[in-house]
This record gives structure tokens, sequence and C-alpha cells, in this order.
């Protein structure tokens, strides 16, 4: 007995397997899809336009200018939301593809399905949970060095050093 005390040991590991290998592509395609170095940026405007905004409600800042700092601020939200669904192209077909094709032919079946189906999306879940909270510490650890780097390069007034370092 395994896990699930109605799967087998042998295909707890198949699917243990099968969802690892899911997580993989999904966070592979995230990476790859997008350009994490461009969301940083949009996401690093977007607060400061936010709070930009929220000076002026504050100060009861006249609308033209509200409409001012909003034309700004959709076109990268836009950009934003738009680099969030393009893996989407990819991991939302791969989804289907496992859990309607692949985990029904497992060698267990029909009474097994459900089980096999659970313990998929529990490892995935669990395995998104932290991947997210991996990349999300990675991601802030990266903007921060950029950040500090982009001040340096203001505070020596060479920014063909910066650039240089891109590259």
């Amino acid at each position: 007995m395994g896990l699930i005390p109605i799967l087998p040991m042998n295909v707890e590991i198949i699917v243990i397997i099968i969802a690892v290998a899911y997580t993989g592509i999904s966070i592979l395609a995230q990476r790859l899809l997008t350009n994490p170095k461009r969301m940083r940026e949009i996401q690093y405007k977007v607060k400061v336009m936010q709070k930009d905004m929220n000076e002026l409600m504050k100060n009861k800042a006249s609308q033209e200018e509200l409409m001012a700092k909003q034309k700004e601020f959709m076109p990268l939200m836009g950009e934003q939301m738009k680099n969030s669904l393009k893996p989407m192209m990819v991991i939302l077909p791969l989804l289907l593809i496992t859990y309607y094709l692949l985990l029904p032919n497992l060698p267990i079946g029909a009474s097994n399905l459900n089980g096999s189906k659970e313990l998929f999306f529990i490892i995935v879940f669990g395995l998104g949970i932290c991947a997210a909270i991996v990349i999300m510490i990675y991601d802030r650890g990266k903007s921060k060095k950029e950040r500090q780097e982009e001040a340096q390069v203001v505070a020596d007034g060479d920014p063909s050093k910066y650039k240089e370092k891109q590259q």
C-alpha cells in the first residue's frame, strides 16, 4: 500500500514523477516565455506609479493630472497581463493532456482513477507553492541587486558601465 490506501506503491511513484515533471515544465515555461527582468522592471514602475497616484489623490490633484498618470500606467499593466498569460498557452494544454489522457491510462483500473488524480494535484500544488516562494525570493534578490547597480551608476555618473554589466 502507498500513501493513498487505494493506490499501489508503483502507481504512486509514477504519479509523483508525472507531477514533478509537470511542475518542472510549468516553471520552465514561465521563465522562458516571459522576460523575468522586464517583469521586475514593470512591477517596480507600477509600484512607483501607484505611490505617485495615491499622492496625487491625497493632494486633490486635477483630473487631467490623474488621467495623464493613468495613461502611463495602463500600457504597463497591459504588458504585464500579456506576459503573465503567455505561459498559460503551454501550461493549460499540458494540464488537460495530463489530466484527461495520461492519468486515466495508468495501470490502476477505473476504481482508483480519482486517487491518482488527487495525488497528482496534491503534489503539483505543494511543489508549485514551494517553487513560487523560491522564485519570489530569488527575483526579489535579483531586483534589489539591479536597483543597487542602477543607483551606483547614477552616483558615478557613467551609464555606460551599467550597460556593459547588463551584456
